[in-house]
């Protein structure tokens, strides 16, 4: 079947340790949470969004024709910054595309830190994502919670999500050797040469990212690899970028159900 996105955005609200079924395609549930207060004032929570069998949902870089969660957390009250810690995601090859997501369910934990430990955590906004099968459907979620200072709720949950982290590259003995930018056609070829004292499987997957404007582009191609070698490739297409600036560059690799991520290319 061919795949198709629906422009249609459907909206739910969801509050803490709500988890009732949802009407939209695709998504069984979705629930905050609401997790534990840390030694140091920061408060690790999570989202729970659960798939019917079948479906996905996707990562940061969601790939071709994917749609990346975007949060807005505006309304939160005592909130300073927040932290997301994406669980290792799984490369999909449907339809000619590669995309990147998780398929059933994604926890995904996220630390809030506080304008004022004293004072209550209270987290309001919005995620926006999509789920997708053999359609996709974008979804956008009301997400509200107070942040108990004392009571823990779904630890065990949020620490299994938290184990598939991407390691650093230094942990793992894995460094980006070379980075080469080419100047084309409304932006710059990317390419990092990237080694490993252990070797990389066959089927690794290194995803390139780099900050850019919000009307920019970072399209990804196919990564080659070799035992102790690979090399990922994107294009930026970027109106307003001259030059890149190496130490913000970011390459994830993806192998068997695991996460590496190197930040800046010397």
């Amino acid at each position: 079947m061919k795949h198709v996105t629906l422009t249609a955005l459907a909206m739910i609200s969801i509050t803490t340790s709500l988890s009732a079924k949802s009407p939209i395609l695709g998504l069984d549930s979705i629930e905050v949470i609401a997790g534990w207060r840390q030694s140091d004032d920061s408060h690790i929570a999570a989202i729970d969004i659960q798939l019917e069998k079948g479906w996905k949902t996707y990562w940061r870089v969601a790939g071709g024709g994917g749609v990346p969660p975007q949060f807005n957390w505006s309304k939160s009250v005592n909130i300073a910054r927040y932290e997301i810690k994406w669980p290792a995601p799984t490369v999909f090859h449907d339809y000619d595309q590669q995309t990147i997501g998780y398929k059933d369910r994604l926890v995904l934990p996220i630390i809030f830190h506080p304008k004022d430990a004293s004072k209550p955590m209270k987290i309001s906004g919005t995620i926006n994502f999509g789920v997708c099968e053999n359609v996709c459907v974008p979804v956008q979620s009301a997400l509200n919670a107070t942040l108990p200072a004392r009571a823990t709720v779904g630890k065990t949950t949020i620490k299994k999500a938290l184990k598939s982290v991407a390691k650093s590259g230094k942990s793992t003995g894995v460094t980006i050797n070379n980075c080469k930018f080419t100047p084309v056609k409304g932006g710059f070829a990317i390419q990092a040469e990237l080694g490993s004292n252990n070797g990389f499987h066959k089927n690794a997957v290194g995803v390139i990212e780099y900050p850019s404007g919000p009307d920019d582009w970072l399209q990804q191609q196919p990564s080659t690899t070799a035992y102790n070698a690979l090399t990922a490739h994107a294009t930026l297409y970027a109106k307003n970028v001259s030059f890149i600036d190496r130490s913000k560059l970011r390459v994830t690799v993806l192998s068997k159900g695991k996460a590496i991520e190197i930040q800046g290319c010397s």
